[in-house]
């Protein structure tokens, strides 16, 4: 029997139009934006394990606290400050002005978490970490939420939509690329130690955040503000909500993301003390340099999927059959780390970073490819663009899985055994794992993320939105649009 995803092959290798194509300036613009909130975010967390943990000794759980503190933080926030930014009207937009406002106080709480006064006890560590991160997050979400709402209203093309979600993650980790080689540069002898290293590259990273968080401001503007957006109503926030609770495909797509993440994130940081205490036996310095090309692997890996392969998949089989092939790459991978984590093996567990970041990429770059479809969608049953509402509810579900699991994560290697490096004690100096410990390690490394991935494929079978559909949504949206402006000429409001 036929199914809604046997599209003839005319269809299928349909030409977008040079309408629907998004504008090299207005991509770079938006991948640039992109490459801010991942950027940031990516860095943050690759230091902050070789900072607090491994160089200033707080326990894994206390880290663990406040990376779940920060991300619940965020993810509240994130569906406030989207349903914010579409309601908002200004002569410059509704998406604009937060960027604008967001960008320099992102920058400056960034390199604050990293000017803690010498000689600090742990806990004025963990509340000035647990401060200055929260200053951060609420700042990066007030720019995260309305660039998202920027990227999903860029074009009404089923394909071009997957063309920019490729492009702006692609961007997103190439900066993640450079955030890998913080920690190793911050430790050249030249800097006088490891924290006054850490500091400075960090205040240098800043600095690249702001230029970077003005760029798309300059660059980007709000396609449908004056067609659609200046002329609806207001929604509250709840009644957004509501709405949206029934989107069969919406819900379906939300579950699915958050499976994944929480899947991946329960242990993901698992890696990088499997990489230290197993593959290096405990030397954090020698392990720094092969760390950093381990995590740009994944990095590069995502970059030309995202670019070269997933819009070529997404062509041939569809949006929810490549997010199903994602997630199935994280199974292999998942296979592959039982036996390439090995004593003195530096270069084998490039593998898995690599197949990390193919099915992390593929799996990003659908969801958000898939909620522009929704945002159409739900334009045809409402009347409302709310690309603000939908790309922060995406995040929410996307963080709420990924601080639930990073909170896990500090209490797993407490409850195996993981020894922490004493307060004071050189990184010079080793602190060795028992057998039992890097053996849990690696058991959890590889369980998580295959039952994640087993349960993604599963939750976005109910995905309904096929391109024959899209195509029929862009052609009534083009109608209604068109007549929605015609009438407005006719009755121009009385003075």
């Amino acid at each position: 029997m036929a199914t809604a995803d046997d599209i003839p092959e005319a269809e299928r290798l349909h030409v977008t139009a040079r309408a629907d194509r998004v504008s090299l300036r207005e991509k770079i613009g938006l991948g640039i934006g992109k490459g801010l909130v991942d950027g940031s975010h990516g860095t943050l967390h690759v230091l902050i394990t070789p900072v607090y943990v491994m160089t200033m000794g707080l326990s894994p759980a206390l880290i663990s606290t406040t990376v779940f503190i920060q991300r619940i933080w965020d993810a509240m926030l994130d569906p406030l400050i989207g349903q914010y930014s579409d309601n908002i009207r200004t002569p410059w937009g509704r998406r604009v002005p937060l960027m604008l406002a967001a960008a320099l106080p992102l920058a400056f709480f960034f390199a604050a978490m990293w000017w803690f006064p010498a000689g600090s006890s742990k806990d004025f560590l963990f509340v000035f970490l647990l401060a200055a991160s929260l200053m951060f997050y609420a700042a990066h979400s007030l720019f995260a939420m309305p660039l998202g709402g920027l990227i999903i209203e860029a074009t009404d093309d089923y394909h071009e939509r997957s063309r920019i979600a490729g492009v702006t993650l692609a961007f997103g980790f190439a900066v993640q690329i450079g955030s890998q080689w913080i920690f190793p540069l911050s430790q050249l002898s030249f800097w006088g130690g490891t924290l006054n290293g850490v500091r400075w590259v960090a205040t240098g990273c800043a600095v690249l955040f702001l230029v970077a968080g003005l760029v798309p401001v300059f660059l980007c503007k709000e396609r449908l503000y004056k067609k659609v957006a200046v002329r609806q109503k207001r929604v509250g926030f709840l009644a957004g909500l509501r709405a949206v609770k029934g989107n069969r495909s919406f819900v379906s797509l939300l579950l699915a993301r958050c499976a994944f993440s929480f899947g991946f994130n329960a242990v993901g940081m698992l890696g990088n003390y499997l990489y230290v205490y197993l593959v290096f036996g405990g030397n954090v310095k020698d392990s720094a340099f092969y760390y950093g090309i381990s995590g740009s692997s994944y990095h590069v890996a995502a970059i030309i999927t995202s670019l070269l392969v997933y819009p070529w998949l997404e062509r041939m089989f569809g949006k929810k059959r490549t997010l199903q092939v994602s997630a199935g790459v994280m199974l292999v991978g998942c296979v592959a780390k039982f036996f390439i984590y090995q004593p003195g093996w530096k270069w084998l567990p490039m593998i898995a970073s690599a197949t990390n970041g193919v099915a992390n990429a593929g799996v990003g770059l659908m969801a958000v490819a898939m909620l522009a479809d929704i945002a159409d969608e739900d334009e045809i049953r409402t009347g409302l663009r709310r690309e603000g509402l939908f790309s922060s509810l995406l995040s929410w579900v996307d963080k709420a899985g990924n601080s639930l699991g990073t909170f896990i994560t500090g209490f797993l290697l407490v409850w195996i055994g993981y020894q922490a490096r004493p307060a004071g004690t050189p990184l010079e100096v080793v602190i060795p794992q028992s057998e039992s410990t890097l053996f849990l390690m690696r058991v959890c490394y590889i369980a998580a993320p295959a039952l994640g991935a087993l349960g993604t494929i599963w939750l976005v079978r109910h995905y309904a939105l096929t391109r024959a559909r899209m195509y029929q949504i862009k052609d009534e949206l083009a109608w209604r649009r068109a007549t929605a402006e015609d009438a407005a000429a006719a009755n121009p409001p009385s003075a």
